[in-house]
């Protein structure tokens, strides 16, 4: 399937530049795969919204929100070379190493052992370039890489919002929030980029969510080029995914045997969490046999299974788009997604329409733009049903 049919037009003016004054104020816009229905909402109605679409209070069930608490590092340092030339070091992973995966700007005049400044008046030396493929770059003091995060490091915007933080100083302490889901765990700081899709949730909503029948459970997804890395393949088979790595609680997965136990339905917040819990259900069953998941849920011999891959790290290089234009890819486990729109050509636009369906994904973006919804990271927000009888 070719890469440019997942292409559309977005007028520029549509992209979000920065947040709403409150989270909650985004818009939500919620479709059916099945009904082929597009209806708008507005974010802080989405407990309402899950209740009537699940029909939670009629039939007595609840439904699980699974978010990725993965917490944003200061992934972004820029740095002056010897010359006095401009660029950045964007880190793709932290930790105790001799070397570390990065972007680099700008990479095609960068040397092998150059060392990268600080950029400051101070000439502060902090990296050498170690590697172009890919590309990597070591410290060069005693300092460790949080430490410098911490100094220098700014919190990782997208290139498509085009606005300097630096040049306002508010941006900064505004982005350091905003760019931050409200449930991150301050203990998983470990991701490149923000999962957008939870950005939309107050402590406010997440408490009336859970006053009508939702319950939250979480997986740890650490954001990286797999998730963001554009597709620069012409045939999208050709592209390959970088390697991701996730992480399944004792907690969730009790969560999980529970609800499909009750076969209540399950929506994920955001791409990173339907592809974490999608790779883990095709780890565990090589099969892909969703009818086998649920015969196992109602005869409760599920718990035991589940229990034996959990509270590990787990990698994938999981890629899910359709395969041609009528075909839909129903998940393992799940009912629906909440996320934001996504980038033309992107993977997880083919995700989406792989969920929804070519054609219906197409229909409900141009609504989106039709009714001028704002669009990427700080953009709004959708409620999408897929392959359920709701």
């Amino acid at each position: 399937m070719k890469t440019n049919l997942f292409h559309y037009e977005l007028p520029e003016d549509l992209i979000a530049q920065v947040p709403l004054k409150n989270r909650n104020e985004s818009r939500l816009l919620v479709c059916n795969s099945k009904q082929k229905s597009i209806f708008d909402k507005n974010f802080n109605e989405l407990p309402e919204v899950l209740n009537n679409i699940f029909k939670l209070k009629e039939n007595n069930s609840k439904v699980l929100l699974i978010a990725n608490n993965s917490r944003v590092y200061p992934a972004r340092v820029r740095i002056r070379r010897k010359t006095g030339a401009r660029g950045e070091v964007f880190f793709l992973e932290k930790g105790i190493k001799t070397q570390y995966k990065c972007l680099l700007r700008p990479k095609s005049k960068l040397k092998i052992n150059e060392i990268l400044y600080a950029d400051n008046d101070k000439e502060i030396p902090l990296f050498k370039v170690t590697n172009f493929d890919p590309p990597m770059v070591s410290l060069v003091d005693d300092r460790s890489l949080d430490h410098i995060l911490d100094e220098f490091g700014e919190m990782p915007l997208p290139p498509y919002i085009q606005r300097d933080p630096q040049k306002n100083k508010a941006n900064i302490n505004l982005d350091n929030e905003r760019y931050q889901t409200v449930y991150s765990n301050i203990n998983e700081k470990g991701s490149a980029a923000a999962p957008t899709a939870g950005l939309h949730f107050t402590p406010e909503i997440m408490e009336k969510c859970q006053n009508e029948n939702v319950e939250f459970g979480y997986v740890t997804l650490h954001v990286g080029l797999g998730t963001f890395l554009p597709v620069q393949s012409q045939d999208i088979h050709d592209h390959e995914m970088h390697e991701e790595y996730y992480f399944i609680s004792e907690e969730l997965s009790e969560k999980l045997n529970r609800f499909l136990e009750n076969e209540w339905p399950i929506v994920f917040v955001g791409t990173t969490s339907l592809r974490a819990i999608e790779s883990y259900f095709r780890y565990i069953f090589p099969d892909q046999n969703k009818n086998k998941i649920m015969k196992l849920a109602s005869e409760k011999k599920l718990k035991s299974i589940l229990n034996n891959e959990i509270n590990k790290w787990i990698p994938t290089k999981i890629f899910i788009y359709p395969e041609y234009k009528n075909h839909q890819i129903i998940p393992l486990i799940g009912n629906a997604i909440i996320t934001n729109f996504h980038q033309p050509e992107s993977t997880l636009a083919m995700l989406i329409a792989a969920l929804m369906g070519f054609d219906f994904w197409k229909e409900f973006y141009n609504y989106a733009i039709e009714k001028k919804y704002r669009f990427f990271s700080y953009g709004d927000s959708s409620l999408l049903v897929f392959g359920a009888n709701f």
